[in-house]
């Protein structure tokens, strides 16, 4: 059978291809015929601008040409010998491809974290298939959260509100949190008070941020590392100025700096992003800060989280999936909101540009297979 897909070639380059596949699914396999695909604005483009220097590699997971995209959703369309637990017609997320067709190979009931196999789960009924594969983000997102070590009413300060940005800070508000959103497009802004995140700041350059965020946590902006003696920090631990836990949601080694040195003493820095980008500065004030205020720095890289539950680990992919659509069920969780664009998948060239060039206009864009 003939199967679309989208494919990067090389860098700046994408285009929608024309493959052939099996029209049956092999023994194990699933068939599905997608409805809808979202793209992820972080690793996609950094992947499509060779931003990740790996696509130049041989045999990496994302050296060109590379297939891309990694959030999709849609119904069984045939089933393989041997499957269990899913049928012609399930409606199914999975982490696959952006194509019409995919062959999914779902893990078997008991597989360990090892087994040869796929995620694939069921959309419960009340979900439509855009809202699902926008989802995608959210899980990423929610890593941000899992990782922390959030307490009741803590002060979070979450910096960059792209998908996952605003996902992580409507889930820490969700989780009793007061959130500070930051972002400089004002668009972004907009939508993070749409959401109802009640504080944002991000329109005055970053340094004024910094103060703002100091004076809205408690903070005394005279007093820091530099000017006190350390026999009078004692006094300004007390104090508890900044947040308590920040978050990169941006991934750039410039937004953690700004972030610790805005994190509360014995706070917690959550690195959510991925940083990619080259950056010089004088790390001293920061790593000076970590090591006074006694910060830790927390990776809450998605990848690393179990995908199916394992004794002993508090979360999995699989039940963060689980948690977040019963979120969305019950109007918790805004995620149409992230939907800015939904294009054909022959306007692949336009989403990606789009994404990358306009980022006022393009926050979230999704494929629309059918």
């Amino acid at each position: 059978m003939e199967v679309q897909r989208v494919l990067v070639p090389t860098k700046n380059e994408v285009l929608l291809e024309t493959i052939e596949v099996p029209d049956k699914p092999a023994p194990g396999e699933v068939l599905v015929k997608t409805a809808a695909t979202f793209i992820s604005a972080g690793t996609e483009l950094a992947n499509y601008t060779a931003l990740s220097k790996t696509v130049w590699e041989p045999g990496n997971w994302n050296s060109y040409p590379w297939d891309s995209g990694y959030s999709n959703v849609g119904h069984i369309e045939a089933v393989g010998d041997g499957v269990e637990d899913f049928e012609v017609g399930d409606h199914v997320f999975c982490y696959g491809r952006h194509a019409s067709h995919l062959h999914v190979r779902p893990f078997a009931p008991g597989a360990g974290e090892n087994d040869v196999g796929h995620l694939l789960v069921k959309v419960p009924e009340g979900i439509d298939s855009q809202t699902a594969a926008a989802a995608r983000m959210a899980v990423v997102a929610m890593n941000g959260l899992v990782q922390s070590s959030l307490r009741l009413n803590d002060w979070v300060a979450v910096f960059g509100l792209g998908s996952v940005g605003n996902f992580c800070s409507q889930f820490f508000q969700l989780a009793g949190a007061r959130v500070i959103a930051v972002d400089p497009v004002a668009s972004r802004r907009d939508l993070a008070r749409r959401v109802g995140i009640k504080h944002v700041l991000g329109d005055e350059p970053p340094e004024r941020v910094s103060e703002q965020i100091m004076e809205m946590t408690g903070a005394d902006p005279q007093i820091n590392v530099d000017s006190v003696g350390m026999n009078r920090v004692v006094r300004m631990i007390t104090r508890s100025p900044g947040a308590r836990i920040t978050v990169d949601a941006v991934g750039h080694s410039g937004v953690i700096d700004q972030a610790a040195q805005v994190t509360a003493p014995w706070g917690q820095l959550v690195v959510l992003g991925s940083p990619r980008a080259p950056y010089e500065a004088d790390f001293t004030p920061m790593t000076e800060r970590i090591h006074a205020m006694h910060i830790e720095i927390c990776g809450a890289l998605e990848w690393l989280t179990p995908t199916l539950p394992v004794p002993g680990s508090r979360y999995s992919i699989v039940e963060n999936i689980h948690t977040i659509h019963d979120l969305i069920k019950r109007d918790l969780l805004d995620v149409d909101a992230m939907i800015s664009h939904r294009l054909k998948p022959t306007d692949i060239k336009q989403a990606y540009e789009g994404l990358l060039n306009d980022k006022e206009t393009y926050h979230g864009v999704l494929l629309d297979w059918t």
